[in-house]
């Protein structure tokens, strides 16, 4: 499985247009995100081979969200800037994005996992082999 999020799509989620260096440097963004993400959720391109009605099947689109996500975290503060005062304005940025790294949320994480059958019960011991 490719990489799913294009600089189209991160385009298509921020609502303000993007710079000319912001077009030049998402891409770079968005293969690291996906990078990053192949590192924290295993099994991704296994499980969106998967027939969709399999209950492991993981679909494109989820794993487009969360790349896209990601990069539009650090489109929004890339400098990772805490705090913008001026003359007659100061403002604090949210801490979900003063980072300015590309990263997986826990809520992100939580959505890809794989999803644990409930067969059998907690002292049950399967027969079969994988």
């Amino acid at each position: 499985m490719e990489n799913p999020a294009t600089l189209a799509h991160v385009v298509g989620t921020i609502e303000r247009p993007l710079t000319e260096d912001e077009k030049r440097v998402v891409p770079d963004w968005l293969a690291r995100a996906w990078r990053e993400l192949n590192r924290v959720v295993p099994g991704i391109a296994q499980r969106n081979a998967l027939a969709t009605t399999h209950e492991q099947y993981l679909a494109t689109e989820d794993v487009r969200d969360v790349v896209v996500a990601m990069v539009e975290r650090k489109v929004r503060n890339a400098d990772a800037r805490r705090k913008w005062s001026g003359d007659d304005f100061n403002e604090e940025v949210d801490s979900s994005i003063a980072s300015g790294q590309l990263y997986v949320s826990a809520a992100e994480k939580a959505g890809l996992m794989p999803r644990f059958s409930e067969t059998g019960g907690f002292y049950s011991i399967p027969l079969t082999t994988r």
